[in-house]
């Protein structure tokens, strides 16, 4: 198979010329943002830059109902998603000869959907199903090796590492390596004995790993993958029998669904995580839940949801004490160490600026970045991107170049399709402006994205 048949196949079964293709990107990007030829060139071989494959194959799965990736749509420019847990290609995900032969599936023609494929639960019932039902410890295993607890330090150990890795770097090796870590940790769930107490453990560890690589997997744009991974991490959590984390790992498919613009399923799931602990202290992680309700009312434009949301999270902040700087708050929540006040002041500010209020999004984003310091650096180049936007929203021209300066130099660092998603959409911004600072700012983000996209 050449580099251009699947592109070229994609576009048969749509009935469209590369003038088409060229058409809908520059609907979905804004005028101008390509010409009506560039897609000839492409099936000539050619790769487009900045940002504009992982257009290209959002719009093409949207259109085609079923996942066109990047790396079959310009092999060897970008990898191929991690392999499911314990299994090479995980079920559903279609191979080339499928995508280029099998046809669409039914009722799917045009419209944005939830992104389910084969064999694949739908988030919401699996939650709800969760919700309303008790889970039943697992039962002690007594066949295969037995399983030292030394073990399961060492992967809990691990699962820190990854933790902090990804706060720093990211990227595509971290996702892999934590992709292994994860297969090998069910195959000791499947091949080891031990009593019941260790079950739950090994569990409610292999469900954090789970969690930690579903979460990298869509920050690096792959959804279905991400998905995959969270659901089961939530099938893990619920054997440990651990309803603080499988309630935020429903809140990671609530949050990946807002990315996507499924605002309605985002605030169904994060409504049954909030429900399904509403017994609970007050803790960082139940604010976390308070915080990513709030961005699901605001993906659906609820002012008075969002802002309830946040005064919600805003007394949890208070009941905890948690009010002050960076400090992290350990304890009975590991995969909750990065929830800080930072954080959740800039959440609301990002909350805002979707609803609609740039200045006061505008003040709790700095907040926010002042709070952060030199921590997490994926955070602040998302929130450096709602400040720049924002403040072009206020007509603050000098700081909202200087916010996006700030991001463009997060971006080299830190892999994310999030913050890519953020730079192409502010280099939009930017380009309706005739400034000089302007053209310096698209200029910037172009190599920037040259160079972090492949």
């Amino acid at each position: 198979m050449n580099n251009t048949s699947v592109l070229a196949e994609c576009l048969r079964r749509l009935s469209w010329s590369p003038d088409r293709l060229a058409r809908e990107i520059n609907r979905v990007c804004g005028a101008g943002t390509i010409s009506a030829k560039a897609p000839y060139n492409w099936l000539k071989g050619s790769c487009p830059r900045h940002g504009l494959p992982r257009v290209v194959s959002e719009i093409l799965t949207e259109r085609l109902g079923e996942p066109v990736p990047l790396h079959m749509l310009w092999p060897g420019k970008f990898p191929p998603p991690a392999p499911g847990p314990g299994q090479d290609r995980l079920p559903g995900t279609p191979s080339a000869p499928c995508l280029l032969g099998c046809p669409s599936p039914p009722g799917r023609r045009g419209r944005a959907e939830p992104l389910t494929t084969t064999g694949a639960q739908d988030p919401v019932t699996v939650a709800l199903d969760w919700l309303l039902n008790a889970d039943a410890p697992p039962a002690a295993q007594l066949r295969g090796e037995g399983l030292d607890t030394v073990v399961l330090d060492l992967i809990g150990e691990r699962i820190a590492q990854f933790r902090r890795l990804d706060d720093d770097r990211g990227g595509r090796m971290l996702l892999d390596w934590a992709a292994q870590d994860l297969r090998w940790a069910i195959r000791l769930v499947d091949s080891s004995s031990y009593d019941r107490d260790t079950g739950i453990r090994l569990h409610r560890l292999v469900a954090e790993l789970g969690q930690v690589v579903g979460w990298m997997a869509a920050d690096l744009g792959d959804e279905a993958h991400g998905r995959r991974y969270l659901l089961q991490a939530l099938r893990s959590a619920r054997a440990a029998g651990d309803r603080a984390l499988a309630a935020h790992i429903i809140s990671c498919l609530s949050y990946q669904a807002a990315w996507h613009g499924r605002g309605e399923e985002a605030l169904r799931l994060i409504q049954i995580a909030r429900k399904g602990t509403a017994d609970q202290a007050p803790s960082p992680g139940q604010a976390l839940l308070a915080s990513r309700q709030a961005r699901a009312h605001a993906s659906l434009g609820d002012l008075a949801g969002c802002e309830r949301a946040l005064e919600e999270t805003a007394t949890i902040r208070e009941a905890i004490g948690c009010t002050q700087g960076t400090a992290e708050f350990r304890g009975q929540e590991p995969w909750a160490y990065w929830v800080t006040p930072a954080v959740l002041v800039g959440d609301a500010g990002r909350a805002r600026l979707e609803i609609g209020r740039p200045g006061q999004a505008a003040l709790d984003l700095a907040r926010g970045l002042e709070l952060f310091d030199d921590s997490q650096p994926r955070n602040r180049l998302l929130h450096q991107t709602s400040l720049a936007e924002a403040q072009l929203s206020l007509g603050e021209f000098d700081g909202a170049a200087q916010a996006a300066e700030a991001a463009l130099d997060l971006a080299v660092q830190v892999p994310s399709a999030r913050g890519q998603a953020r730079l192409t959409d502010l280099r939009r911004r930017f380009q309706r402006h005739n400034a000089a600072d302007a053209r310096r700012i698209v200029e910037l983000t172009d190599d920037v994205l040259g160079r972090t996209c492949g």
